[in-house]
């Protein structure tokens, strides 16, 4: 199932998977960049089998990342191209178009940055989605906050109710690992 239902069991990730992801951003914290990767990447190998395109995609973008900030730019561009197809398998192309605009936005900062923009308009064109025009955040209030869960289900990350971002359905997804939160 997908949005609002109950999760099959073999829709999580494990205590081990959980783990895995938290030490790739611990490692891209303290500027362990390749180590970061290596974690990401096989964490979205695990979501890609578990059939977890949402979870692929995010932990894909997050492995594109680590690697841009590693200098490896042949291993960045497979990492993204692999995100890329998971996130053609999720059907909600609005949300994957965010993810890789946040990633993009920071690989600017990377020695990366300067092809940006023709990454930009690719990613365009292969998820098939237009650029909109900036709207307001979705009307976001204290009670939808309060009943946001305190840990993530499918990673076991802790949920922070005051920096969670919203998407425009008024959902908010995980941002370690990229799944949709349920309250």
């Amino acid at each position: 199932m997908r949005r609002g239902g109950r999760r099959k069991l073999e829709h999580r990730l494990g205590n081990v998977a959980r783990q895995r992801i938290q030490e790739g951003h611990a490692h891209l914290g303290t500027g362990e960049a390749s180590e970061a990767a290596t974690k990401f990447s096989g964490m979205a190998d695990v979501a890609r089998e578990r059939e977890m395109p949402r979870v692929a995609a995010h932990l894909g973008a997050h492995a594109a990342l680590a690697h841009a900030i590693a200098g490896d730019r042949e291993a960045f561009e497979v990492a993204l191209e692999s995100a890329v197809a998971a996130a053609r398998q999720d059907a909600d192309k609005d949300r994957s178009s965010r993810l890789f605009g946040t990633i993009l936005d920071r690989l600017a900062e990377t020695g990366l940055g300067e092809s940006v923009e023709e990454l930009r308009t690719s990613l365009r064109n292969q998820l098939g989605v237009t650029p909109k025009a900036p709207t307001a955040d979705p009307s976001v209030n204290r009670s939808m906050r309060r009943h946001l869960p305190k840990v993530c289900a499918t990673c076991g990350a802790d949920v922070d109710e005051v920096t969670v971002a919203f998407n425009d359905d008024s959902s908010a997804d995980c941002e370690r690992c990229g799944s949709l939160l349920s309250g």
